[in-house]
């Protein structure tokens, strides 16, 4: 399944009023703030956490860029970083949740590759161990440090159900059957939650396009494959498999209705008491 994106190029510029303007401005005034208080030296490990934390679920609610809002502060470029998070094998299934999550990760303009450790002579789907290395902005990486955790979760909790409703083709094993519907609903998850993160961020850029705000969305995927293809010179793409429409149809659906934000953080100070 492939999902159509509109090219902003071909859509009309739609100038934003002066109201819309001023909020705009001000949420990147408080993201910007609580970027600030996370890398302050002063700020404590509890609080720089909560304050990173912040930043990202409004950076992912409103389809901000970091880099972006750095520079319309200080005009200096994000830095290009790493970020280790291991992906579990439960079922055999690694592979999948692997391709699920470099969908999103590429959504959010960032690169990925899958490492493992695993008995000589035996692939992926025996893997111990199985950890993506993601290279991406610092920024978008403590987003995503904050979102892949809770995307893991809630396709774990969507797949049970689905798998409920799927009834097999009668000539199929059904062991069989159901594990393809469960891979491919992992991964049409991870094409659905980057669906919604492309119409986010095209969407806000178009939006801001051409106004005093000049908040559109750094394209630093050239950087961002310079530090990949550094860290892993002549990596081999993985090999493309079939997928059960079915349970891809169901992932996708599911994964265009996933939660992008972190309804659980704690309050902060109001803006007026953040940096300046």
């Amino acid at each position: 399944m492939i999902s159509h994106r509109p090219d902003p190029r071909d859509q009309e510029t739609r100038p934003l009023t002066s109201t819309g303007q001023a909020h705009l401005d001000k949420i990147m005034e408080r993201v910007r703030r609580l970027l600030d208080l996370a890398e302050h030296p002063a700020t404590g490990e509890e609080e720089a956490a909560v304050a990173s934390a912040h930043a990202a679920a409004l950076m992912l609610r409103h389809g901000l860029d970091a880099s972006a809002v750095r520079r319309h502060a200080t005009g200096r470029p994000e830095q290009i970083d790493a970020l280790e998070f291991d992906v579990s094998n439960r079922g055999g299934h690694a592979r999948e949740r692997c391709w699920s999550l470099h969908l999103v990760c590429d959504a959010m303009g960032c690169k990925a590759a899958q490492h493992w450790t695993t008995p000589q002579g035996r692939g992926i789907r025996a893997a111990v161990r199985v950890t993506m290395t993601i290279i991406g902005p610092t920024p978008v990486l403590d987003s995503l440090r904050l979102l892949l955790p809770s995307l893991t979760l809630q396709m774990e909790i969507h797949v049970k159900p689905a798998l409920a409703t799927y009834t097999p083709p009668p000539a199929a094993n059904r062991e069989s059957a159901t594990k393809s519907f469960r891979r491919a609903f992992y991964v049409g998850f991870g094409a659905g939650v980057a669906t919604k993160i492309h119409t986010q961020t095209t969407q806000l850029a178009e939006d801001l396009k051409d106004t005093t705000a000049a908040l559109v969305l750094a394209d630093r995927k050239p950087l961002v494959i310079q530090e990949f293809t550094r860290r892993f010179p002549g990596l081999r793409k993985a090999r493309q498999t079939s997928l059960n429409p079915t349970g891809y149809h169901k992932g996708h659906q599911a994964g265009l209705q996933a939660d992008l934000a972190d309804p659980t953080l704690p309050d902060l100070p109001s803006t007026e008491q953040l940096p300046r």
